[in-house]
This record gives structure tokens, C-alpha cells and sequence, in this order.
């Protein structure tokens, strides 16, 4: 699907939480039937990996366990890429066997099976990728994500078993410092915020705290969890069956009015609507800390490894006596491995891939081998070795190092890395990801469906965050009447048609997965 107006790139860097969180036992041979297999495997690998498929110490270890053997046509240019899929004819004589980290969009992924390209893999699911096939009857999302409009499945996903959160990071030193609890009510945090820039937390004798700091309209709708709104980028969200537009919706108001009086009051960044995160990092350890709260998927995003102890997620704030929490971005990233009509052997090709699905073929991916690459100590812990420790042992030993190769994340071993800063931030992000939701179905566009909504999404997108931006500060009053006079803009620009949209799609995932 494509980006949405004020969408943030932050929510790719947190499909995995780092490359070290991943899991890790002795690795069995994945059983194979057959001899020894050549195909032809076509996909993308960025440059700056300095990554050669054919030198791989992955493709070695998984032809070692499975008997099959690549050719492979390794792109390191994404346009260059795509200009070659989309020229893809089933009788064209260079059409490769596999696509793998192929980064197919839905839409084209719907053209390329159209067109006969791609074939259907539903059908031998069950039989030769069973790991993936009880994943995904395990999951909805799993079998909305990857399942087009009249029910085939053309690709198989990268599925993170602990999606990444933007978190609302707070100072638990500063809280034990001015004896406060970690606020449980919109009161609360406010309390907290207005101790923090009044109380002198970091002690250097100046009123220098920054109480809550954030990277523009993104951020600050996280926390209208706390009213009990978790919309998508799209600002929608279902409810009993009905598409809803968050702005536009009683508790919004709320919200809006708090985050004004937050803002009037001196609490929130005054760089939050311009400065981004590079602008807002601090690499020095030595340096006094200014940030009381911030949003972020890890606090390494904003702050020095030595400061990460000082913070703690805040736990969603409950809302008519519920906790939910907006979800980053979908479990599922598409398009990662397909099968083209050239492919004589389905059964061979979908058992190399569904050894991925396991937690063996997940380390092996993303962590390697155990004694070659990392090493598991008496105590149960493990640690790369340190030989390894260095981009030679990430373009040479492993393949996955994002969400763009097949597979899943692995969170069971993550727990036992050595560096105990690891474990804490598993606790903390599950602490949250256990109340996130998923607001809209991940039901995949056509081609026509993304240029249907694109217009409407880049005219509403804008307006919804710079009106947030002009509330917030001020610029516009946060009147009642100045609440229906921004409705009325929503629905010049087609805020209408924009929600017509997105029920037709909800309707038409929900009859075909018999929601």
C-alpha cells in the first residue's frame, strides 16, 4: 500500500526491535525429499549491505538442509528492480523460478498474478508450507494481509511475532526524583508533565526540561489512546462494522483541548511540529538531559545507550475502563516471496521457503549459525561472537536484517540475549503491544483502489495534521464552533467519499473472510 500524507518512515525501522533480538536453539536439518535442485531466484538487495547471494553463508546452510540450489539475479537498484517485474510475461524465456525479498506492493502482485506471472500458492499450502499455513489459520490478519480480492495468496510475507510500538517513553528517574507515580489518567500525565518543568528534575539549577517532546501530528495521536481513539495512518478505525474518521469523533475534541492547554501551559516541545529526529538526538552521554517524555519505538532513537535506564513505557491510559493502544503498523509485511509460472517444482520451492516460518529457519536467517556466529553460555544466554560482531558477519552469515525477506521474527530466545538491556526493552514494548490494535483490516488495494484514494488521502491527510498543528498551538480556536467549521472543510474536500472508500473495502475483506 503506498505512504499516507503524514505518515512517519520510523514505523519501518521498528518492524524488528534490533538485530540482535531474535531467536536461537541448535538448528535441525529441515527434512527434503529429493536430490539436489537448481532454481533461479530473482529479488533485491540494497548496496549498502555490500551483500552477494551467491557468497551467502545462508543460501550454503539451507541447500545443506534442503538439497536445493540457487541461481540467483541479485538487484541492487530498487527502480531497476521493479522495471524488471512489471516488463514479466509468463513466456518470457529469463522468467526466474522464486522471488525472494521482492518487496511486492499489493497492487503489483495483483498484476503480475493477473497477468499470469505469478502463480497461486493456496492450493499447496497446506501440504508442502505447513508452518506458514497454521501461522496464518492461527491469525486473521495473516490471511487478510496476503489474500487478494477472489481468494488467491500470489505471496508469502515477513510476519513480526512482536511488531515494534511508538512508545511513549518517560523519565522514571525524574518520576522517583520528584516522588511521582507513572500517571494512569490524562490528569495524571499532565500532573507529571507540569512537575517536570517546574521541579528542577535534572538539577542543573534551570528550567531547560523539555516535559513531552514529539515529532509533529504522528506522535501526538498516539496518545489519543488515552481518550479511547486508535485510528491508522488514514486516521480511520472500525467500529461494530462501520468505518470512522477519528477527527471527527466527540472524544477528539477532548483531546485536541487537552493537548492546547499542554501546550499553552509550556509542556510540549516547541520544536515539535519542526524539528525531526536527527535534529532532536542526543549523542552525548555527558550532556544534561533535557527530555522528560518522548515518543519513540526504542529510547537508542533519542538518547545515548547510558540514558536508557532512566526511561520506562507509560502503559496505555484506560478509557471507560478499557486500555487500547494504536498499532505502528501492521504484522505483515507482503510481498516478500512469490513462485512464477516458470517454477517446476512448487512442493521443493514452498518447503525451502516454509523452513523460514519456524523458529530454526528464523535464526538461521537473522542470526546464523550456532558455534560459527554466536554461541549459547552455560546460563542459558547467548551473544554473537565477537569476531562476528561487524558488517562482515552481516552481508556474509545472514539474510534477514528487516521485514523484507520471508520468515518471522523470532521473540522466545530474545529474552536470554547477554546484554540485559535487551530483555528490559522486550518487557516494555510487549507491555504495550499487548492493549495495540489493529484499526483497520490489512485488506490489500488494487492499482485503480490506490489512485482512487490517493487524491483524497493527500488533500484530508494534510489538512487533518496541519489543522491538529493549529489547534494545538493556538492558530485556530478549539471552540465548538470552529470544531464544525473544520468538519465542513473535511467535507469539501471529500471526507464523504473518502469514508464510502474505505467501508467498500471493509465490506468487500469482510464478505471474503466471512467477518
Amino acid at each position: 500500500m503506498f505512504i499516507a500524507e503524514g505518515f512517519d518512515l520510523r514505523r519501518h525501522a521498528v518492524i524488528i526491535l534490533a538485530m540482535f533480538l531474535l531467536i536461537s536453539l541448535t538448528l535441525p536439518a529441515f527434512a527434503q525429499e529429493g536430490g539436489q535442485k537448481t532454481m533461479t531466484m530473482m529479488g533485491y538487495e540494497p548496496a549498502d549491505n555490500y551483500r552477494k547471494w551467491e557468497d551467502n553463508l545462508f543460501f550454503k546452510r539451507m541447500r545443506e538442509r534442503t538439497g536445493i540450489t540457487f541461481e540467483f539475479r541479485q538487484f541492487s537498484d530498487l527502480d531497476g528492480f521493479r522495471t524488471q517485474l512489471s516488463a514479466m510475461m509468463p513466456e518470457s524465456a529469463d522468467l526466474p523460478d522464486v522471488l525472494f525479498k521482492a518487496r511486492l506492493a499489493p497492487a503489483m502482485t495483483m498484476e503480475l498474478f493477473d497477468a499470469g506471472v505469478l502463480i497461486d500458492l493456496a492450493p499447496y499450502l497446506e501440504t508442502y508450507a505447513p508452518s506458514f499455513y497454521a501461522l496464518m489459520q492461527d491469525n486473521e490478519e495473516i490471511k487478510q494481509a496476503v489474500t487478494l480480492p477472489g481468494g488467491a495468496i500470489p505471496a508469502l510475507p515477513f510476519i513480526s511475532l512482536l511488531p515494534g510500538q511508538n512508545i511513549l517513553w518517560i523519565n522514571q528517574a525524574w518520576l522517583k526524583e520528584l516522588k511521582l507515580q507513572m500517571p494512569e489518567t490524562p490528569e495524571g500525565l499532565r500532573q507529571v508533565l507540569e512537575a517536570f518543568l517546574s521541579g528542577d528534575p535534572n538539577r542543573n539549577g534551570r528550567r531547560d526540561e523539555i516535559p513531552l517532546s514529539f515529532n509533529g501530528p504522528y506522535d501526538l495521536k498516539y496518545l489519543a489512546h488515552a481518550w479511547g481513539l486508535a485510528a491508522n495512518d488514514f486516521n480511520v478505525f472500525v467500529s461494530d462494522g462501520q468505518v470512522r474518521f477519528m477527527p471527527i469523533e466527540a472524544q477528539f475534541k477532548e483531546f485536541i483541548r487537552w493537548l492546547h492547554e499542554a501546550w499553552k501551559a509550556g509542556l510540549l516541545d516547541r520544536d515539535g511540529f519542526t524539528a525531526i529526529d536527527s535534529l532532536r538526538r542526543v549523542t552525548d552521554a555527558k550532556a544534561t538531559n533535557r527530555f522528560g517524555a518522548f515518543f519513540s519505538p526504542l529510547p537508542t532513537n533519542l538518547v545515548p545507550v547510558e540514558w536508557v535506564g532512566d526511561y520506562a513505557a507509560m502503559p496505555p491510559i484506560p478509557y471507560g475502563g478499557r486500555q487500547i493502544y494504536r498499532s505502528v503498523a501492521s504484522s505483515v509485511s507482503t510481498g516478500a516471496f512469490a513462485l512464477t509460472s516458470a517454477c517446476e517444482d512448487i512442493a521443493g520451492a514452498l518447503s525451502w521457503v516454509d523452513a523460514l516460518y519456524t523458529k530454526e529457519g528464523a535464526v538461521l536467517a537473522a542470526i546464523g549459525k550456532e558455534g560459527e556466529d554466536y554461541v549459547v553460555d552455560g546460563d542459558g544466554s547467548w551473544r554473537l561472537l565477537n569476531e562476528n560482531a561487524s558488517r562482515q558477519y552481516i552481508s556474509a552469515s545472514i539474510i534477514s536484517d528487516d521485514d523484507s525477506a520471508p520468515g518471522i521474527s523470532s521473540e522466545d530466545f530474545q529474552r536470554r540475549f547477554s546484554d540485559p538491556a535487551v530483555s528490559r526493552f522486550m518487557e516494555q514494548t510487549e507491555a504495550v503491544a499487548r492493549f495495540a490494535v489493529s484499526s483497520f483490516p490489512p485488506y490489500p488495494l488494487s492499482r485503480a483502489e490506490e489512485e482512487e484514494i490517493a487524491p483524497l488521502q493527500k488533500a484530508i491527510g494534510r489538512y487533518m495534521d496541519e489543522s491538529v498543528a493549529r489547534f494545538v498551538i493556538g492558530e485556530r480556536e478549539t471552540s465548538d464552533e470552529q470544531f464544525l467549521a473544520f468538519e465542513e472543510d473535511l467535507n469539501r474536500l471529500g471526507l464523504k467519499e473518502f469514508i464510502a472508500f474505505w467501508q467498500r473495502i471493509y465490506d468487500r475483506g469482510s464478505n471474503e473472510h466471512g467477518i
